[in-house]
């Protein structure tokens, strides 16, 4: 009895795939067609896609040109970040007595190479 379970579950399995698949195939068959576009074709402007139009008030109300305090507010923000920072390299040149002082980066100077690399047309990056 228990000899031909494993062949008979084995045919049930697949059975129950062959008639999944043909239930698919006959779905497929009935369903209408709906034309998919890829994503990147999908919002070009060359397709009808019909949006709800934008109100122009929410679009206007909002403006991306800092004014006066937003520009004073921001060159605060890094004069105090800049001050934080030198205190910290001080506090750090403190605590490090065994080690040469290292330059701040304002001292340090950068060194032009005398050698430019060439640009040909089929050096690439």
């Amino acid at each position: 009895m228990f000899d031909s379970l494993p062949a008979a579950l084995l045919a049930l399995f697949l059975a129950v795939c062959v008639l999944w698949l043909m239930w698919r195939v006959f779905r497929r068959l009935l369903t209408p067609r709906r034309r998919r576009l890829e994503p990147s074709l999908a919002d070009e402007a060359g397709n009808t896609r019909i949006e709800p139009p934008v109100p122009q008030t929410a679009a206007a109300a909002v403006s991306t040109i800092p004014d006066a305090a937003d520009v004073l507010a921001l060159k605060a923000s890094i004069d105090n970040l800049a001050r934080q920072v030198a205190a910290l390299e001080k506090r750090l040149a403190a605590g490090q007595t065994s080690l040469p002082p290292q330059p701040l980066p304002s001292d340090r100077t950068v060194a032009q190479s005398p050698v430019i690399p060439s640009v040909s047309p089929d050096h690439r990056i």
